[in-house]
């Protein structure tokens, strides 16, 4: 006896549709009209920006060579929302970090200097991950530094390193924009109600989904 997972398009919204209505607390509500747009969607387009912001640490020795770190990328794919996998290839696009007043962490103590740019997070692939997420590798470039020696010695030569960054980002799943999220959580909507808003570690995830088929 087959499943009612192999069916058509229609059964199987019907299923995830009827298990979202059960997950759902009594006091939550459904955007009726959004939960039956994408309900009939196989394929969806996502277009992300994610955006870092945080204090970051800068020179890669000890921990005082500090700076409120920007950073943004860009990426472009298509989903299988039915099967929950990459479609395709994905595109992306890596923006220059910013970097605002190095400073040294410990109060009082003498300002590191730096030869180089610092850059955060240079995305080098996108590739299928673990269930519902993309595999994403990147590079951290730390320029080479002066670091003071006990706190307001003499400069200690930093070289220059690159790191290899693994991030998994999670793809979720349209129906979410039907749901009223709770206020304050990771997981949001845009006021414009076409987008999802996710924050971790610094980063602000923005998807914005359109059907493909």
């Amino acid at each position: 006896m087959k499943s009612c997972l192999c069916g058509k398009r229609g059964t199987l919204a019907a299923v995830i549709f009827a298990v979202l209505c059960i997950a759902m607390p009594a006091a939550a509500q459904m955007k009726m009209d959004v939960m039956q747009k994408w309900m009939t969607v196989t394929v969806v387009h996502y277009a992300v920006v994610g955006e870092y912001s945080a204090d970051t640490l800068i020179v890669d020795a000890g921990t005082n060579g500090r700076a409120e770190v920007k950073d943004q990328v860009e990426i472009n794919f298509d989903w299988d929302q039915t099967e929950g996998k990459l479609v395709g290839e994905a595109t992306f696009k890596n923006l220059p970090s910013m970097m605002g007043a190095l400073r040294n962490g410990a109060d009082g103590c003498q300002v590191p200097t730096l030869d180089g740019p610092y850059e955060h997070f240079t995305l080098q692939s996108v590739k299928p991950g673990i269930g519902a997420q993309l595999a994403l590798t990147a590079q951290r470039d730390y320029p080479a530094a002066g670091m003071p020696r006990n706190c307001t010695g003499g400069l200690e030569s930093v070289p220059a390193k690159s790191v290899v960054v693994n991030e998994g980002l999670t793809v979720p799943g349209t129906m979410m924009l039907a749901m009223e999220l709770e206020a304050g959580g990771n997981l949001t909507i845009s006021p414009a109600g076409n987008s999802l808003i996710f924050t971790d570690k610094g980063w602000t995830w923005t998807y914005t989904p359109t059907p493909v088929k």
